[in-house]
């Protein structure tokens, strides 16, 4: 083994480092991105980050914007609509009339304007049996939309649709309006019915409104039924699992969980399933085959602070080579390059690669993340980079950026996401522009790859969100990466308020976002790391975090 390789939890290394030199082109005054410049760039979300500062410019073409367009990654969605603001044909005043027009106004309109006015079922499905009619006399020559209204007006809609196909089912149930779902499609699903929706390629997005709406009972305890369904996938399983346990069907949700754990490739996935599976079970047997995890999330640190175990693979400090280096850190294709050649096999030649170009402290994330892939994971790295830049801020401010830092991006400064968030604390471009108004600073978007900006908007960002969420880690995590209303919402929906047998780990599996869901219980993994790596005089235990996750507004 290379003696690079070896870390150690002490760092022993002269803090007289060398400076890392910017010479990323974006990053200098004068730049200005060229069709030529991005035509030379891999398709990434870095390149759809600069696609879309391109467009920005007043005096581009349609002929060059659509060239750059056409260059994008996929489908994104804010691409398509800066690309749309700036050259597609505006909505005509009498269109926009139509759109927005009332039931009444309407009434008195031709076919193509109620066509326009009614083309969202949400709106059609409030109407009255009578103007229902009204407009179905009218919309002869669209018969799609005239049958959607024939149908949601009918008296037995629920019995036409189980008896008709799952697509229009389906599409029925995800357009019409939340009180109409509620007062004709909420009923118990027959299992020959369930089990062909469960077959549809929409059933993910059916499940997800379906459980994360306690008003949709009915539906909910049908769901038991699928509990033989083998081909759904282990996230699924577990949604079912979670269905059940809400809906008192403890054995049913035993099941679910078990069918999870059982096609589960993912270490987290397990651990999950084996988590509820002891919650529902209290057999200590899951807990210890929990506590042999080597990923460090909330199940696996719980069962082994319930054992009595202490975490052996936690990694806080890297020995480094210390020496210059020609790797430019705000450059993010040159971290695209490095990221997607270390998903093919990392072996020990790749591996001192990487050690003589990752040589200067301010690449230790860099390097960090080579070593996790390397050793497939089976060291977790909890590294604290950038303490000059936070050694001004109390434990607590600390402790959560650095949560936040390595779930948003493992400390990369170059880290450009699918949605453009940007640098360490991965900020949007909209929020630091609106933060920069704030503190009266001259705005350049590209400063935003500077660590020192990006962790100082964070924290302006941070310090509104621990006043709205009572210093509540979990629940700011929720408002990082949902949004403040997001989480506002969803914690108004009841959650986080009794000390019933399963809370707080129910209502965190009832956040209906799946990304911020997950996101927040890996947040509130590393806050319990890193607090009692650099608080030791006043550590935490998970079970003390779990007892304080209560909403009080």
């Amino acid at each position: 083994m290379l003696k690079i390789f070896k870390f150690s939890l002490l760092f022993t290394l002269s803090l007289n480092l060398f400076a890392n030199s910017i010479n990323t082109d974006f990053m200098q005054k004068d730049f200005k991105i060229t069709y030529e410049w991005l035509a030379e760039k891999p398709k990434s979300s870095a390149k759809d980050f600069f696609i879309l500062q391109y467009l920005q410019d007043e005096e581009l073409s349609y002929e060059n914007a659509k060239k750059a367009y056409d260059m994008r990654n996929g489908r994104n969605a804010l691409l398509d609509k800066a690309f749309k603001q700036k050259f597609n044909e505006k909505i005509s005043p009498e269109d926009r009339f139509c759109y927005n027009a009332s039931i009444l106004e309407l009434k008195s309109s031709d076919s193509r304007c109620i066509a326009l006015g009614l083309a969202s079922l949400k709106k059609a499905s409030d109407l009255s049996k009578e103007d229902l009619a009204f407009f179905i006399s009218k919309l002869d020559i669209y018969p799609t939309l005239k049958n959607n209204l024939i149908l949601i007006s009918s008296n037995d809609i629920y019995k036409k649709l189980i008896n008709g196909s799952t697509d229009k089912f389906l599409e029925i149930f995800f357009e019409v309006s939340d009180s109409y779902r509620y007062k004709y499609l909420n009923q118990s699903i027959n299992p020959t019915f369930l089990h062909k929706i469960a077959m549809h390629k929409d059933f993910e997005k059916f499940l997800r409104t379906v459980v994360y709406d306690k008003k949709l009972k009915n539906i909910q305890k049908s769901l038991d039924n699928l509990k033989t369904e083998k081909m759904l996938t282990t996230n699924l399983q577990f949604l079912l699992g979670i269905n059940a346990v809400n809906n008192r069907k403890l054995e049913s949700a035993k099941q679910f969980f078990q069918n999870s754990y059982d096609i589960a490739l993912l270490r987290g996935d397990k651990d999950r399933a084996i988590f509820w599976l002891y919650l529902l079970s209290k057999n200590t047997l899951y807990l210890e085959e929990l506590a042999k995890s080597f990923e460090a999330n909330i199940y696996s640190l719980y069962a082994k602070e319930l054992l009595n175990i202490t975490p052996d693979n936690l990694v806080f400090k890297i020995d480094m080579q210390i020496k210059p280096s020609s790797y430019d850190i705000y450059n993010a294709f040159s971290w695209l390059e490095v990221t997607e050649d270390s998903k093919k096999s990392l072996d020990d030649a790749k591996m001192e690669k990487y050690s003589n170009l990752f040589t200067q402290k301010s690449m230790e994330p860099h390097l960090a993340f080579i070593l996790e892939r390397y050793n497939r994971f089976r060291n977790q790295y909890f590294i604290t980079p950038y303490e000059d830049l936070l050694k001004n801020y109390g434990i607590y401010k600390k402790v959560l950026i650095y949560s936040i830092a390595k779930q948003e991006s493992r400390f990369i400064p170059s880290s450009i996401s699918f949605s453009s968030a940007m640098g360490i604390m991965q900020i949007m471009p909209f929020l630091s522009k609106d933060i920069a108004s704030k503190l009266g600073d001259n705005y350049n978007i590209y400063d935003q790859f500077l660590p020192e900006k990006n962790i100082q908007y964070a924290s302006f960002h941070l310090d509104s969100l621990i006043k709205q969420f009572d210093s509540n880690p979990l629940f700011i995590a929720y408002a990082y990466n949902g949004g403040a209303g997001y989480a506002r919402s969803q914690l108004q929906k009841g959650l986080f308020k009794d000390k019933s047998e399963f809370e707080p780990f129910l209502s965190m599996e009832m956040i209906s976002y799946n990304e911020t869901r997950e996101y927040g219980k890996k947040v509130l993994a590393n806050f319990y790391i890193y607090n009692n790596y650099l608080n030791s005089e006043n550590k935490i235990s998970l079970s003390s975090i779990f007892q304080n996750l209560v909403w009080h507004h």
